[in-house]
């Protein structure tokens, strides 16, 4: 199994620049091996292919049969929901965030940022803060794992108890190959009832979901390294509590204290590692690796968490307006077209790129000096050569090249001169 390596994130770059107003009056991949070597015997190399295609069956089979086990499970759990709300009264959010990570790897941390990236203000759905039993709470601190049909049930409910109107994120599930194959039921279960109430008053009741995959990874030196450190500091901060009596105590994981429980925990999350990566043909899928500082992982998660309107919008309304360029792209070029018009001015037009640089040093920079504080200056003049649209280009890339964003709007105004007494008609001068 292939886990992420190392990436340095290089930190983005920003410029300052001041507002100028002008108002002119007037993959694939390849597997390569060795030949058979002709010495093996022809039934050794028969027994060999029996072995892979033995297990290549028993795998098939096994996969066939956690399908079977999922659907069973999902099927139950998601009756249960409709038993006890109604069909037609199930509304969830559109848009669903399943965190993952491994264990140590800043889930708790990091999903703030993730919230305000994408504008979520319901609360996160912890799985671990539903399993708050105590019968839960035992088996957790053994390190073993509670029943998928429990989870899925408990998860369904918590999901129909948030705001539907915003999203939500799940932290902690998927985490089990049931699961996996469970949250793919669900995004086909919202897809049917969408399909179901399309052309009812309930259609924006049945969004069409949005469904992201989100996968922190550590290795496992740096996971167990960060709950015992973390276990240390919970432990040192309560002894200090119980010494001064001032604070508050903070809870103790039974999992921050014991390395052995920790490597469990860990082998657990890299046995199900696969399943995870299962999701990545049929959801977004961000597997972020956070082993960086707190700060390097947040511009990774934010990065990774922006906007993106062919995942977010409607299939219909995206192909309606994506013939519009993005700003973005708009701008990859747009510097480089400005080096060549500034190259060709002084090239075929000194004389007139001089002009321009005198107007810009006599009535530009003077009044931008004077509304430095305020970062905003807007000039007015009647100068004629503003009259002149590629003079006015010239000004206007001049300005742009040092940083400046600039606008240009030229108003004309019309005095009366002459009126025609028998027709009325009045005679204009610009």
């Amino acid at each position: 199994m292939l886990y992420p390596s190392t990436k340095q994130i290089e930190p983005f770059a920003s410029k300052d620049v001041s507002p100028c107003t002008i108002v002119h009056d007037s993959v694939n991949s390849a597997v390569s091996g060795t030949p058979a070597i002709e010495s093996w015997q022809g039934a050794t190399a028969a027994a060999a292919s029996a072995r892979v295609n033995g297990a290549g069956d028993e795998s098939q089979e096994k996969r066939a049969t956690e399908i079977k086990d999922a659907k069973l499970i999902f099927n139950q759990a998601w009756k249960n929901i409709e038993d006890h709300y109604g069909r037609e009264n199930i509304h969830l959010p559109r848009e669903f965030i399943f965190l993952m990570g491994a264990p140590g790897s800043g889930k708790g941390t990091h999903t703030p940022s993730i919230l305000r990236a994408r504008g979520i203000t319901n609360p996160p759905i912890s799985v671990s803060q539903l399993l708050q039993t105590p019968e839960c709470k035992e088996l957790i601190n053994q390190g073993q794992m509670i029943s998928d049909r429990y989870v899925i049930e408990l998860v369904l409910h918590a999901m129909l108890d948030c705001d539907p109107s915003v999203g939500v994120l799940v932290d902690g599930f998927p985490r089990t190959d049931i699961q996996v194959e469970a949250l793919k039921m669900l995004h086909e279960k919202m897809a049917e009832l969408r399909r179901e109430f399309y052309n009812t008053d309930r259609r924006d009741q049945f969004p069409r979901p949005v469904f992201r995959i989100c996968v922190l990874y550590v290795d496992e030196d740096i996971s167990v390294q960060r709950q015992l450190a973390r276990g240390k500091m919970i432990r040192d901060h309560n002894l200090e509590v119980k010494k001064t009596g001032q604070g508050v105590m903070w809870e103790e994981r039974v999992t921050d204290n014991d390395e052995t429980v920790i490597r469990n925990r860990y082998s657990i999350f890299k046995a199900h590692y696969g399943s995870l990566l299962k999701l990545s043909k049929m959801f977004p899928f961000h597997l972020i690796n956070a082993t960086g500082p707190i700060r390097e992982v947040m511009q990774i998660i934010l990065r990774e968490f922006e906007y993106q309107s062919s995942l977010e919008l409607e299939s219909d309304t995206y192909d309606a307006i994506s013939h519009i360029p993005l700003a973005t792209q708009i701008g990859v070029h747009a510097r480089q077209e400005l080096i060549s018009r500034l190259e060709h001015y002084q090239e075929i037009e000194p004389v007139l790129l001089q002009r321009a640089i005198q107007f810009i040093d006599d009535h530009v920079i003077p009044q931008v000096n004077r509304h430095s504080i305020s970062g905003h200056a807007m000039i007015r003049t009647e100068d004629s050569l503003l009259g002149d649209g590629h003079f006015v280009d010239i000004v206007m890339d001049v300005l742009s090249e040092r940083g400046y964003h600039v606008s240009f709007d030229s108003r004309t105004h019309h005095e009366p001169v002459r009126v025609d007494l028998t027709t009325g008609k009045i005679e204009l001068e610009t």
